[in-house]
């Protein structure tokens, strides 16, 4: 009985070795997962919010975005997230508002963000083209969202 344990004692040790690096790349993938949907979060809820201040605040008296907009909101976008950028347009309504005798039109923003993932191997996974096409690899992804707000503007008497 003794002969017999003495010949299988590096048996857990190679099936640790084994399995312990599948395990711990299964463990670490899902932390990425949840760093990546923490940072998508925060991402939609900046956009949004840049969205919603450049809509009512940055329209001039056309409806149109005054000249700067993109710098303007970057500025705010840079105060949420630092390392994000924004970009803006307006898009206009194909139909007008004959109450009111005026045009709508949106801002449609994009923000965009890059994020560094932490953890080795997981991170060469999370940062595949697979996962994320726009990404630079390496490491790196960047995530993007896109709010829709429509333009606030005074109604002409």
């Amino acid at each position: 009985m003794k002969g017999r344990r003495q010949g299988r004692s590096g048996q857990v040790l190679v099936e640790m070795l084994l399995v312990l690096p599948v395990f711990l790349t299964i463990v670490f993938t899902i932390m990425e997962m949840g760093y990546m949907s923490f940072q998508m979060i925060l991402l939609n809820h900046a956009t949004y919010e840049v969205a919603r201040i450049g809509g009512m605040t940055h329209a001039n008296s056309s409806g149109s975005i005054a000249a700067g907009c993109g710098t303007y909101l970057e500025g705010l976008m840079k105060k949420i997230i630092l390392s994000a950028s924004v970009d803006c347009k307006v898009e206009n309504h194909p139909f007008q508002d004959t109450q009111a005798q005026t045009t709508n039109a949106d801002l449609v923003v994009t923000g965009s963000n890059p994020i560094k993932f932490v953890f080795p191997l997981s991170s060469i996974l999370m940062s595949s083209k697979i996962l994320c096409p726009q990404g630079p690899g390496g490491g790196w992804c960047t995530i993007s969202a896109v709010v829709r707000m429509p333009i606030e503007k005074p109604l002409s008497y």
